[in-house]
């Protein structure tokens, strides 16, 4: 909260923007925008714009003023840099997109009429010179992602104020010792003979009645300290956000000046690898907000919602935001004070680091510390993100990030820093945490999810300088600071009314492979045949999002199970425009199943782990079981907790459990015998509430052998084992057959379509083709356009690959939706099939993948004609994983008895 004694004229509302006419699609290049907010999102084709524009307006002053005072014009944050003029007198410029600016114009007033400000915005050039820095080099965020956000993004207030006034005020306090100490300066130092006094008055709902300090002020001091002593101060907590307001006053000849900042006693502290709030420990369970909010705008649309969001975060079980790399809307830190969130923030990141660059980021983040320290819910400040801006092979950019981590930390205390919050193949060199930002996808690398996370929770030595120059002590508290998985928002409406798509699709074709370019998407859509495997962009949607939650939730339990491991950071809390990982869309819309991830992100967790995915109808099925106790314990040492067991939603078993401690179990269930996707799960209830779950898609299957109206010949001997192993007789074709050697009604079953697949199928014979290997489809599909066997498309991890198959014909009865899950995985075929189908190759798709907006797509399983015959290809690794999941003996079948159809 901030207060103030002085008269106020709000000056937000309309403004008039001149666009540069050599460059404006406007005529005149003159529109109407409102302040506060970029003017780039209000003003469409213009979104990621580096133009210079000129604001403009007129005011009057109110008619009870009277003159005799300063007159201070302040701006609470221009991106980025400001030129202001009253009246056609410059009154002062600042630079930086971050801070909050005032300006004198007392002189430049007229009093009793309109008043003409004009205030020239600027935003850096994509590429500089010795005097102009471009964008790269300034501490931008992520600016470069989103659009430029460039324009008066905060308010602008004219205020009147006495000669000598506060110009700064720095709040500390000090839990240990209930010091609350307030650093001032003074418009103008004192002068002699000036009667200047400062006083501190403590109170609040955490504070019994008022208390005052006082400080006389002597000839000469412009900057000043006191500190006001808290008898037994009440702690800020998460249940107890309790929060003192100190007004400082400046009292002069003049008159009186007033300001007051709200603030909070806590401890935040790292040691034996555990973090701590107020001496307790603490489990950090974190998701990161970008602070995008409706319409890509930097600021929120209304405190209500910005508030609304931080009470979903609360119900979704997170107790810190981590506010990512951007400085956000005052209110952010307001609302997370009051309600009782954690934020750990960040300095905006820059992409090139240079002498000047690194001066002004690291003064940035000393006048953010200044400005927002007061804060108890700001408990982690980070300098670097990722490495942007800093090549850690360099030793003079490794110690200036050590030298930058020492100063900060000697800022804020009784806060944790960290140098850089780490990603591969980058290191910390100094920091308090010992974080690390991890992607995989599910459930294509589930299995390396699980290694790298069991590596990390045993305190690698890649998480540091390779250098020989880390400062590590080993105790730093181990969290994993970013993951996640995609999944897409309805987007429909992001559409304008002409259903023009929105202007950001095309921006994210630099990133994530191609991944993460909208444009076409519903047109894409219908020509990938989706809307015949989902049957609706709606269905379509709903699977993406359970799928998701099964990824995030699967993520989060393998993360808790290793108590060595202090807290997480989801990525993230809301979708910003493409990027579509989000536990909510852009407008702030839950996707479905958040519910589901709700009871695995809570104080206490059950993780539930299946010793494996499909079984065949009637199967034991064990089930390895983790019970994570809450940190703090809180008030669950008490009360009546019991773990449940539930098989396709029937409990089958409950037992008494200790929630203060953690617990490893192994239970055995018995799964249904009719084929199905069974739910398995574990369910923590505590005095008749349900307060953890997790849960496991089991694909049950029957072992059916269908009939086949067609004879099978086996390649090699490789494949005849195969299909001897599914329960059919098999033949085994000559290494010399010829065309007309292989009787043409059977389906001839090869690892290659070569000469003699080819001859099978140009005389009318059926082949199936398991591509395991990269020459699989030989020469056969060489001529335009051609159709290959490659490699997945893009990283698979940070925008994971969807898998689906469609269930018509032999694959109907294949449990499971289109979407494919976990049980899946050991049959995705390194392989995928491009350039089929095409205009000139048409096929019939039976499985393919996808990756972000419908992007990358290629074929896995797909029957094509050839000459007069048919040929089935697929990449699903059914015969080299037989023996290991029955799902491969099922698909198997399915895929024979296709083929032979």
């Amino acid at each position: 909260m901030t207060e103030t004694s002085r008269p106020s004229l709000n000056l937000d509302g309309e403004w008039a923007l001149t666009l540069p006419t050599s460059s404006s699609a406007l005529g005149q290049g003159l529109v109407n925008v409102r302040v506060p907010g970029p003017w780039t999102i209000q003003v469409p084709g213009f979104e990621d714009s580096h133009e210079t524009v000129r604001y403009s307006r007129t005011f009057r002053l109110p008619i009870d003023w009277t003159s005799g005072q300063k007159l201070m014009l302040g701006f609470g944050g221009v991106n980025y840099a400001a030129s202001v003029s009253v009246n056609g007198v410059a009154v002062g410029e600042h630079v930086g997109g971050w801070t909050p600016f005032d300006l004198d114009v007392t002189d430049a007033i007229v009093w009793g009429a309109d008043n003409e400000l004009e205030v020239i915005v600027s935003y850096p050039p994509e590429t500089g010179d010795a005097g102009t820095p471009s964008a790269a080099e300034v501490p931008h965020g992520k600016q470069t992602w989103y659009g430029t956000g460039a324009g008066i993004w905060q308010s602008v207030v004219l205020e009147q104020r006495h000669h000598q006034h506060l110009t700064a005020l720095v709040v500390r306090a000090d839990a240990e010792s209930g010091a609350l100490s307030v650093d001032v300066r003074l418009a103008e130092p004192a002068v002699s003979g000036q009667q200047l006094t400062l006083s501190t008055t403590v109170c609040g709902d955490a504070a019994e009645g008022a208390a005052t300090s006082t400080l006389t002020l002597v000839d000469g001091v412009q900057n000043a300290t006191i500190t006001h002593i808290v008898d037994g101060p009440v702690l800020w907590s998460l249940d107890a956000p309790n929060l003192y307001d100190v007004t400082v006053e400046l009292a002069s000849d003049t008159g009186v000046d007033r300001q007051t900042r709200t603030t909070g006693f806590r401890t935040f502290s790292a040691r034996d690898s555990e973090v701590f709030l107020n001496g307790e420990p603490i489990e950090i369970r974190a998701v990161l907000d970008q602070d995008y909010h409706p319409g890509s705008s930097t600021i929120p649309e209304s405190t209500e919602a910005l508030e609304a969001l931080f009470i979903e975060a609360r119900r979704l079980g997170f107790n810190m935001l981590r506010c990512h790399i951007k400085r956000p809307d005052h209110r952010y830190y307001e609302i997370a004070d009051r309600l009782g969130m954690l934020v750990w923030t960040e300095l905006p990141s820059w992409l090139t680091m240079t002498e000047r660059g690194a001066r002004e980021g690291a003064a940035l983040l000393t006048e953010l510390i200044e400005l927002d320290g007061h804060h108890p819910s700001i408990v982690i400040w980070t300098v670097m993100n990722e490495s942007w801006g800093i090549d850690l092979r360099d030793a003079g950019q490794r110690a200036w990030l050590r030298e930058t981590f020492d100063d900060v930390k000697a800022l804020v205390p009784q806060s944790l820093v960290v140098d850089n919050s780490a990603c591969e193949p980058h290191f910390h060199v100094k920091s308090d945490l010992d974080d690390f930002h991890i992607y995989r996808g599910i459930p294509e690398s589930r299995i390396a999810w699980d290694d790298v996370i069991a590596e990390f929770a045993g305190r690698p030595d890649w998480t540091y300088s390779p250098f020989g120059d880390a400062e590590r002590s080993g105790a730093e508290p181990l969290l994993l600071s970013e993951f996640g998985n995609w999944g897409l928002p309805y987007a429909r409406d992001q559409y304008a009314s002409d259903w023009s798509e929105p202007w950001w699709f095309a921006a994210g074709a630099d990133w994530a492979f191609g991944a993460a370019e909208g444009t076409g998407l519903m047109g894409r859509f219908e020509s990938l045949g989706l809307d015949r495997v989902f049957g609706s962009w709606m269905q379509l949607i709903s699977a993406l999002h359970h799928a998701q939650m099964v990824a995030n939730r699967y993520q989060t339990g393998s993360i808790r199970r290793h108590g060595s491991i202090s807290g997480y950071v989801l990525t993230q809390l809301s979708d910003v425009q493409w990027e579509a990982n989000g536990l909510l869309d852009m407008n702030r819309r839950p996707k479905e199943f958040n519910e589901d991830f709700r009871l695995i992100n809570g104080d206490v967790a059950v993780v539930l782990r299946p010793d494996t995915y499909s079984v065949l109808g009637g199967s034991e099925l064990a089930v390895t079981l983790d019970i994570v106790p809450p940190r703090p314990i809180a008030g669950y040492a008490t009360g009546d907790a019991e773990l449940r067991i539930i098989v396709a939603g029937e409990t089958v078993s409950s037992r008494p459990v200790d929630l203060t401690l953690r617990e490893e179990s192994v239970v055995t269930v018995v799964l249904p015998d009719t084929p199905s996707e069974c739910e398995v799960a574990a369910e923590v209830w505590w005095n008749g509430t349900l307060i953890a779950r997790d849960a496991a898609f089991i694909v049950v299957l029957a072992d059916e052998r269908p009939e086949l109206a067609r004879t099978l010949i086996g390649s090699d001997d490789l494949v005849v084992d195969w299909i001897r192993a599914l329960g059919w007789q098999v033949a085994t074709a000559a290494a010399d057959s010829g065309e007309h050697d292989i009787d043409r009604t059977a389906v001839f079953v090869t690892r290659a379509f070569d000469a003699r697949a080819q001859a099978h199928a140009r005389s009318g014979g059926r082949v199936l083709v398991l591509a395991e290997e990269h020459g699989a489809l030989g020469d056969a599909f060489d001529y335009l356009p051609a159709a290959k066997l490659g490699p997945r498309t893009g990283d698979g991890d940070w925008v994971p690959r969807q898998e689906w198959l469609r269930k018509e014909g032999a694959f109907a009865e294949l449990p499971g939706g289109p979407l494919l899950g976990i049980a899946y995985e050991d049959l995705l075929g390194e392989f995928v099939i491009t350039g089929i189908p095409a205009p000139m190759r048409p096929a019939d798709v039976h499985s393919a993948i996808f990756s972000g907006w419908l992007r990358g797509a290629a074929t896995t399983t797909a029957t094509i004609a050839w000459s007069d015959g048919e040929v089935t290809l697929t990449t699903f690794r059914v015969r080299e994983q037989l023996g290991r999941t029955p799902l491969a003996h099922v698909l198997g079948r399915a895929l024979l008895a296709h083929a032979a159809r």
